[in-house]
């Protein structure tokens, strides 16, 4: 066997190969420039929901229902790019809430076996105890299921009309128990606002 000599520069890199070095580095360097910009350029990931806040939904990609609400108190935020219609994202200390918005229901019962299946199956969740579910003060009814994982528990509520518009709502927060007030949607559902059809 022969013997190799490799020699190096004052950069510790082979002789000859400096500008090998010098593309890696971009391809690695370059991407995360850019990242750090874009998130720079859109500012804060994370908006700060003021206590009474008005917000909206309207339903997409078919058009035809709106949701008009407030959550209940304040020290709410909304993580990531604010940019849904539809669906919107909500967190408060550990409880994280989903509010969404949608058109042209069939059945609200359905509705809401489809909207906690992709949970169950993400997250390896149950939902069981499935029941009607009517709000006073919003005049809104539907149906609301109980969600259970091993370290966290929720509830599902929608509501609305057999046939038309309709409002979810998604309470999770680490837990045990299901009924816990953390999770009753009354407090979210007394503000909402169902337009449409």
């Amino acid at each position: 066997m022969g013997d190799v000599t490799i020699r190096l520069n004052r950069f510790g890199v082979e002789q000859g190969r400096m500008w090998q070095a010098v593309v890696a580095a971009a391809a690695i360097a370059l991407p995360l420039l850019f990242w750090i910009g874009i998130e720079r350029a859109l500012g804060d990931s994370v908006l700060d929901i003021d206590a009474g806040e008005t917000l909206y939904l309207r339903s997409y990609p078919v058009t035809g229902a709106s949701l008009e609400f407030q959550l209940p108190g304040d020290g709410w935020t909304s993580p990531g790019i604010h940019m849904a219609d539809q669906r919107q994202n909500f967190r408060k200390g550990a409880l994280t809430v989903a509010v969404e918005v949608d058109t042209h229901v069939e059945n609200l019962e359905k509705l809401l076996a489809r909207r906690a299946d992709p949970i169950i199956a993400e997250r390896g969740y149950a939902y069981n105890n499935e029941r009607p579910y009517t709000n006073a003060a919003s005049g809104l009814s539907g149906f609301r299921a109980d969600i259970v994982g091993p370290d966290t528990a929720g509830s599902i509520t929608v509501v609305g009309e057999d046939g038309g518009a309709a409002a979810i709502l998604i309470l999770l927060a680490p837990g045990d128990d299901p009924n816990s007030a953390t999770f009753d949607p009354d407090p979210f559902i007394d503000a909402f606002e169902l337009e449409g059809k």
